[in-house]
């Protein structure tokens, strides 16, 4: 009876670890919010999306601007492309009402490595934000402190930077 009992215990010690890793393994995602990305394919017109889990509270950043941080890091699949030269970065970013106002650093204007032609990168951009973000209605982009004049919302055609 005495080894019965210590195969209970070990039985119950075993299922109550196992509990435990699956609790540590799942809160750290519990506040994690699923995010899609869109990246052009390599040598293709067509895009690819990535999903990802997005912790809500890094750093007192709004959802947006760590969204807009993660967009920049480029892809996570080798086939794809960056929208923007890698070493772009993001100098501000905030939302007031339904529009979003994005600054990025100079480097965004540089086709630098696989990096998309900057207007496509503009267009996957904006969409990236647009379908991930149903609140956004409008996307204030600007690089390098100017604001990037679009000539067409859904179909870019040429970028001019105004002062």
């Amino acid at each position: 009876m005495n080894m019965l009992t210590n195969r209970k215990i070990i039985f119950l010690g075993a299922v109550a670890l196992l509990g435990a890793v699956a609790l540590l393994i799942f809160l750290p995602t519990a506040s994690a919010k699923r995010r899609i990305f869109f990246f052009p394919l390599i040598g293709t017109e067509k895009t690819v999306s990535e999903v990802r889990f997005l912790r809500t509270e890094a750093l007192g950043q709004t959802d947006i601007a760590l969204y807009v941080d993660e967009l920049l890091l480029g892809p996570q699949i080798s086939r794809a492309r960056p929208l923007f030269s890698l070493s772009t970065r993001t100098l501000f970013c905030f939302v007031r009402e339904q529009t979003v106002y994005v600054n990025l650093s100079k480097e965004a204007l540089f086709e630098e490595g696989d990096a998309t032609t900057i207007l496509e990168g503009i267009a996957l951009f904006k969409k990236n934000l647009l379908r991930n973000f149903k609140s956004v209605k409008k996307i204030e982009l600007f690089i390098d402190g100017r604001a990037v004049d679009v000539a067409s919302d859904s179909e870019v055609e040429a970028v001019n930077l105004v002062e």
